[in-house]
C-alpha cells in the first residue's frame, strides 16, 4: 500500500537498474578473463608469465570500469532527458 504523494518506481526504471548491475559484473567478469588470459597466453610465450598476467588483469578491470561508467552515465543522461519531455 503506497502512502498519498508518494509515486512507485516505475517497473522500466527498476529493470534498466537491474540490467545494468548484472551488466557490470558481467564486464568486470568477462575484462579478467579476456585480458588476464591474454596476458597469460603472452607471459608463456615471452616469459614472465606473473607480470604479463597481473597487466592483464588490471588492464581488464580498468576498461570493464571504464565501460560502466560511460554506460551508467548515458543511462543517467537518456532518464533525466526523458523527464524532462515529460514535464513539457
Amino acid at each position: 500500500m503506497k502512502a498519498d504523494g508518494t509515486d512507485l518506481p516505475n517497473s522500466d526504471d527498476t529493470r534498466a537498474t537491474a540490467d545494468m548491475a548484472w551488466r557490470s559484473v558481467s564486464n568486470l567478469t568477462a575484462g579478467m578473463l579476456l585480458y588476464g588470459g591474454l596476458g597469460w597466453l603472452i607471459g608463456r610465450k615471452v616469459g614472465h608469465q606473473s607480470a604479463f598476467m597481473a597487466t592483464g588483469l588490471v588492464l581488464g578491470i580498468v576498461l570493464a570500469l571504464y565501460l560502466t561508467y560511460v554506460r551508467v552515465s548515458n543511462m543517467d543522461r537518456d532518464l533525466t532527458n526523458d523527464r524532462r519531455n515529460e514535464q513539457q
